[in-house]
């Protein structure tokens, strides 16, 4: 692969990806012998096992662009099951910092999403898998985390959107935006493999801090990740 220098069996056939390069360094703590099978770009990946089953950590950078191609070429290599677990910022009244959202859907504000669409001629919205969508609400519980589960936007910037924007989307029962899950669903369509999310709140696209931090939030982004490790290796892949 030309950005994840990784060759088939490198990669597991359950990944979950994460936006940020040190996420994925320190969820690799919870592997059983992880090895670190790339590096390039900052795409840090590592393969290991979870709960006695192979799985895949991988970083997709900031975007759809980048997430595109990083799905693209873990799905190359053999991935059959990508859970997106990551944070977003809540437009809803009903979900607050600290929550987690897991999309159903997610609306396409984005560019790489719209010509992906186009050039397969896909017309419904992007969307997760329903039993992976079931098993993430399952493992959120089990960490009481509160989970709801919902629409969110996909969009290619973070600090245009402002509160008519926010009141937009919200008036359409939209929970929330975030930057890459609309790229994944598409592509897991398109590819063949199983898509899924979980999404920290940290903060609003509207608010006068839009991220918050501190050690509540950084428990809030651990518990959804692992959450999502959980789902991936709980996942019963379909064998053609």
């Amino acid at each position: 692969m030309y950005h994840l220098k990784c060759a088939k069996g490198d990669i597991a056939e359950r990944a979950v990806v994460f936006g940020d390069p040190c996420r994925t360094k320190a969820l690799s703590s919870f592997l059983d012998r992880p090895s670190l099978v790339n590096r390039n770009r900052c795409l840090l990946t590592y393969t290991g096992e979870y709960m006695g089953t192979k799985l895949t950590l991988s970083t997709t950078g900031m975007g759809t662009p980048s997430a595109a191609i990083v799905c693209e070429e873990l799905a190359a290599l053999g991935a059959k099951c990508i859970i997106r677990a990551g944070t977003m910022g809540s437009i809803s009244d009903k979900v607050s910092v600290g929550d987690a959202v897991i999309p159903n859907k997610a609306i396409p504000l984005d560019g790489t999403s719209h010509a992906y669409r186009e050039r397969f001629k896909l017309d419904r919205l992007p969307v997760a898998s329903r039993r992976i969508a079931e098993l993430l609400r399952s493992a959120a519980l089990s960490k009481c985390v509160m989970a709801h589960t919902g629409t969110i936007c996909t969009s290619d910037t973070f600090y245009l959107e402002g509160e008519e924007d926010a009141s937009h989307w919200k008036n359409k029962g939209v929970l929330g935006f975030e930057m890459e899950c609309s790229a994944i669903f598409t592509i897991g369509e398109i590819r063949g493999y199983e898509a899924g999310a979980i999404l920290a709140v940290t903060g609003s696209p509207h608010g006068k801090q839009r991220v918050l931090e501190g050690d509540e939030i950084s428990m809030a982004i651990e518990r959804c990740a692992l959450s999502a490790m959980e789902a991936a290796v709980s996942v019963e892949l379909a064998r053609k």
